[in-house]
């Protein structure tokens, strides 16, 4: 097997730029996550609550246009295993990432127990429909 050539495409997945490090072509970087804990209290604190039996959804409006939407979970061992909590997690960073969503706008997701019987397209119905609640949509 030979290596790739910076700028050539990888299995469909991975580009490569000029430095040759792997960069997912819809990577969830640090960029879009909250990622210290004073991101989550901040959110909690002053951001609008939306819930739904599945999750507890904290919006903020940051009001910075130039920086994009963020999202910040947290899986408590009530809500399952981890590799439940895991699944919940990776099924709302893939919801989120093909959304458009308004830039400069954080989110904090609250998994809730009932999570433990839902199937990925209830969570995803019910997370879209709290992102319309909450006019996450366009500019």
């Amino acid at each position: 097997m030979s290596w790739p050539v910076a700028g050539q495409k990888v299995a469909g997945e991975f580009l490569f730029d000029d430095t040759c490090s792997a960069v997912m072509s819809e990577a969830f970087g640090k960029k879009r996550r909250l990622t210290r804990a004073v991101e989550f209290r901040r959110v909690y604190s002053e951001g609008q609550a939306y819930a739904t039996p599945l999750f507890l959804c904290r919006v903020l409006d940051s009001g910075n246009r130039e920086a994009p939407a963020r999202l910040g979970l947290s899986a408590s061992k009530h809500t399952g295993l981890s590799h439940d909590r895991n699944r919940y997690k990776r099924w709302a960073r893939e919801v989120f990432r093909h959304e458009p969503l308004r830039p400069g706008v954080e989110i904090a997701l609250s998994f809730r127990r009932a999570m433990m019987s839902a199937s990925f397209e209830e969570f995803r119905a019910a997370l879209v429909g709290t992102f319309e609640r909450a006019r996450l949509y366009g500019q």
